[in-house]
């Protein structure tokens, strides 16, 4: 039997931030998860129907990763409802949450104390597990790989500030960091590599 922690948090943030708008087709998202089962019903999001779009992509891979790297117990399953995104292996319901912050040059700064606000208000939502039917405390899963560590320290602080009351509901948070591939310079799209191999016949 596979040991999980609980809660399961990273070391640090993956500080990617500048690399989070890479993402926005299936074409886009690293092998590791186009390769994981049933991968693109991960990418069916009923809150977004049509073709997914980047935060959808995001989800699937954060929710991919959580299994992979055993923050939760797989394997997981996109929601079939609006209001959270996947199940655990044991159907529990989670919601992603993925903090962006700012890249040099932005004209903005990282609210940890909004992020905060966000993160427990899901926490404070219940939903039916999927297998049970039983209804529970939602779990948040936070994708930090976009986050600088100062910023996802200052996150943490502000949600400790704020559960002074009841710190055991910070045990329904799990993190995780997605591994994305190494950059590519010049990345053509799939219309462009179409239109380059119509014209060298």
């Amino acid at each position: 039997m596979l040991d999980y922690f609980s809660p399961a948090r990273v070391e640090t943030a993956g500080g990617q931030q500048d690399r989070q708008k890479e993402i926005r087709t299936l074409d886009d998202v690293p092998a590791r998860y186009r390769a994981y089962p049933d991968f693109e019903k991960l990418t069916d999001d009923p809150a977004h129907r049509g073709d997914p779009n980047g935060k959808v992509l995001r989800e699937a891979m954060a929710a991919a990763e959580a299994d992979l790297s055993r923050a939760v117990k797989g394997p997981v399953t996109r929601s079939d409802t609006a209001y959270i995104d996947f199940y655990d292996g044991d159907g529990h319901p989670y919601d992603v949450k993925t903090p962006l912050s700012p890249s040099a040059g932005d004209r903005w700064a990282f609210d940890p104390a909004s992020n905060a606000e966000t993160i427990l208000r899901q926490l404070d939502m219940e939903h039916p597990n999927k297998k049970t039917g039983a209804v529970e405390p939602v779990s948040v899963l936070i994708d930090t790989t976009y986050m600088t560590p100062k910023d996802r320290l200052d996150m943490w602080r502000e949600l400790r500030k704020r559960t002074k009351e009841n710190r055991s509901v910070l045990n329904n948070v799990r993190e995780v960091n997605v591994k994305l591939d190494k950059p590519r310079e010049n990345r053509l799209t799939a219309l462009q590599i179409l239109r380059r191999q119509r014209t060298e016949r």
